[in-house]
């Protein structure tokens, strides 16, 4: 009977590997340097131990590896030399496990295989953990763009500067015309264009066969008067667990296959609907939208900022409905939990620092991921959530989370009714955003410095009534806003009490969480300008 053995292989940190340089069309490059290591060198290396990609390779996509072998030593030897090119080619390590046997029939026993193999694989990450050691020569010249690397050489192009071979790397994937990892976003985006992709542009992309050396931030800030952009990160929820669910290996490979495609779908949506209502007068063939990571269940773009809580929504939506189509190919549908989406949006000037951006959009993202995880837990129901940041000076929007009194709702339902009253679907601010449009800006500054006040003075337990100065203060200006305008009035009524209640403050209990008070109200203020809706064009906002 013939026993077979299955190796899985990961490759480590692939965001800081990706983010280790100071400019995003390196970040593209290295995301393009992951896509093609994943699809030329496994290829490439099963054929030389003599094995059939074809059947044997069950995963080679995202940085992430599941092969099958006839030999246990075929299968070591395999992710060794897996490894060291991965080192040589990006810079970065890559964890293989101990190989796994799967006697025969093959299929009945690979879901405990799969199983064992992950485990296998959290193992050794976990012993892999510490420094590693760095070469070290009297003299020597750190890399300038990633300032971490020792640098291999002067790189001469529009200044000179030294950089490592992984930035190297980066730098010639992003400018040789390597581009299959945007031009398959692309491609899809133009799907149902009659004009072929060289016709078309993409941010840092003057024109298609003269790369540019445009920071593809300063493409992007031309939509915004103020010069912001906006970075939306994603992460499909339960897809470990959807994975797990593969009995059989042509399940995995297909489901594996397909994410991807339904990822570069489910962004494309929002980037169409842009191009349809909002495209730039000087560009009529512009693409405003720059993956920077697009592989498996994870994503990282630089988007619009006037559209951005819109277009996170937009995509969410269709990623809900584009999984729903692979797992009913891939006969999952049964057996796992709707799919769903975490997701959230860093708005900030294009000079801020992308890095710190994406810092931002992790802590924001782990909090809508929580959220998910407690209604799922709580209420055995599953629902895609939003969050977002603003960053404006340099400085967050938000205050600490610790405080009783929060002038905040976040995060937010992507669709479907309110949970009890304290989670928001995230559609009530931009309807609202489109309610209060012709409110004068006069108006809303006052209301903003109102919640500005709530902010650096909020009480320290939920006694209600100290609040109660600050309550009088809003009854005021609601009545002059009346004496200017008893439309205006209503309209502003209306939007506290869809976006929480009218007193400006409701009390949010959320699942698993300790009773706080908050309110939608200051959230849609802070993203006023980033609340428009894609379907309408952004001259319909303007102020009377």
């Amino acid at each position: 009977m013939l026993t077979r053995y299955l190796l899985a292989a990961e490759a480590d940190k692939i965001q800081d590997l990706i983010f280790r340089s100071s400019r995003l069309r390196e970040v593209v490059g290295g995301s393009q340097l992951l896509t093609r290591f994943c699809e030329e060198v496994p290829a490439a290396l099963i054929r030389h131990y003599r094995g059939n990609f074809e059947k044997d390779a069950i995963i080679y996509d995202g940085g992430s590896f599941r092969v099958l072998f006839n030999q246990e030593k075929t299968a070591r030897e395999f992710g060794e030399h897996l490894s060291e090119i991965y080192r040589i080619a990006t810079g970065g390590s890559l964890t293989v496990a101990e190989p796994v046997a799967i006697p025969e029939p093959l299929d009945e026993n690979f879901t405990e295989a799969s199983e064992q193999a992950e485990f296998n694989l959290r193992q050794a990450k976990r012993k892999n953990k510490g420094w590693w050691a760095q070469e070290h020569l009297p003299y020597m010249a750190i890399c300038t763009s990633c300032g971490i690397g020792l640098a291999k050489t002067l790189y001469r192009d529009v200044k000179n500067e030294y950089l490592c071979q992984s930035c190297l790397h980066k730098n010639a994937e992003s400018s040789q015309g390597n581009l299959n990892f945007l031009e398959k976003f692309y491609k899809i985006v133009l799907e149902e264009e009659n004009m072929p992709l060289d016709k078309y542009s993409w941010p840092g992309l003057t024109e298609f066969n003269n790369r540019s050396e445009k920071d593809p931030t300063e493409d992007v800030a031309d939509y915004d008067l103020n010069r912001y952009v906006a970075y939306l990160v994603a992460d499909g929820n339960d897809m470990g667990e959807v994975f797990g669910k593969c009995q059989k290996r042509e399940t995995m490979k297909k489901l594996s296959k397909k994410l991807d495609l339904a990822i570069c779908r489910a962004l494309a949506k929002p980037t169409k609907a842009i191009m349809k209502n909002n495209q730039l007068n000087n560009r009529p063939n512009f693409i405003p939208v720059l993956p920077l990571i697009l592989g498996g269940d994870e994503l990282f773009a630089l988007i619009p900022a006037p559209w951005a809580l819109d277009f996170a929504i937009s995509f969410c939506n269709a990623y809900e409905q584009e999984m729903i189509k692979v797992y009913e190919e891939t006969e999952l549908s049964a057996h796992v939990p709707k799919p769903t989406i975490s997701a959230t949006v860093v708005i900030c000037k294009n000079k801020h620092p992308y890095t710190l951006a994406y810092e931002v959009a992790e802590a924001t993202l782990k909090k809508a991921k929580q959220l998910y995880r407690k209604i799922a837990l709580d209420r055995k129901e599953y629902h895609s959530i939003v969050n977002f940041e603003v960053v404006a000076g340099g400085q967050l929007t938000s205050i600490p989370s610790n405080h009783q009194f929060q002038p905040t709702l976040k995060p937010y339902l992507v669709k479907g009714n309110d949970i009890d009253g304290s989670v928001l679907p995230l559609q009530r601010l931009i309807d609202q955003r489109w309610s209060l449009r012709h409110i004068p800006s006069k108006r809303l500054h006052e209301l903003q410095s109102l919640y500005d006040l709530a902010k650096n003075n909020l009480p320290s337990s939920r006694q209600l009534d100290q609040m109660a100065p600050w309550r009088k203060r809003l009854d005021r200006l609601l009545e002059r806003i009346d004496l200017r305008s008893e439309k205006q009035k209503i309209a502003v009524e209306k939007a506290l009490s869809e976006l929480g209640g009218i007193s400006g403050w409701c009390e949010v209990r959320r699942p698993h969480e300790s009773i706080w008070s908050g309110h939608g109200f200051p959230d849609l203020l802070d993203a006023w300008d980033f609340a428009l809706s894609l379907d309408k064009p952004a001259h319909d906002y303007e102020e009377e």
